[in-house]
């Protein structure tokens, strides 16, 4: 695939990524920071901890089948940093898509929130949470992007299924 094949948004129009990866990224280090400097890496095995791995692992795990479903339709390995549509596209209906809209922005939330907690910060988990903000943002830019490019046929899709939590939202 190549660039002439992409139809790219830019930092303008995808004006809530910088700010998401941005934050995102601060929120690591705040977590590291606070779990080495201020609570000088003492580290208990408890229940928030255990729930923190869990959802590092479902969060992973969605990325994952997210990127594979893509992949599977010849999306190859994207940059995802960027909103574009690739020549030829079709609509992904299909694995975990079929479920919800977002399921790679579903895994980012829980795993930033999930290293927040393994690393027991209260401090890191509010940086996340803002950082996550963002990506309702961008899922609602992304959203107006796919209703230009496939019409009615993703606004049906958006009847059938919810944005990040089936059934739910």
């Amino acid at each position: 695939m190549n660039e002439s094949e992409l139809r790219r948004f830019g930092f303008k129009e995808d004006w809530a990524a910088i700010p998401y990866l941005l934050i995102v990224s601060i929120g690591f280090i705040v977590s590291v920071y606070d779990f080495w400097k201020i609570q000088n890496l003492s580290f208990q095995l408890n229940v928030s901890v255990i729930i923190g791995i869990m959802l590092l692992i479902v969060g992973g795990t969605f990325r994952w089948t997210s990127r594979r479903t893509l992949m599977k339709v010849g999306f190859g390995l994207l940059n995802s940093s960027r909103l574009q549509i690739v020549k030829d596209q079709r609509l992904i209906t299909t694995g975990v898509y079929r479920h919800i809209r977002h399921p790679l922005y579903l895994g980012e939330i829980t795993r930033n929130l999930g290293f927040a907690i393994v690393f027991s910060s209260l401090y890191g988990l509010v940086v996340m949470f803002i950082g996550n903000i963002f990506l309702l943002f961008r899922i609602e830019i992304e959203e107006r992007m796919l209703v230009d490019e496939f019409g009615h046929e993703y606004k049906e899709y958006k009847k059938r299924t919810k944005k990040l939590f089936p059934y739910i939202y």
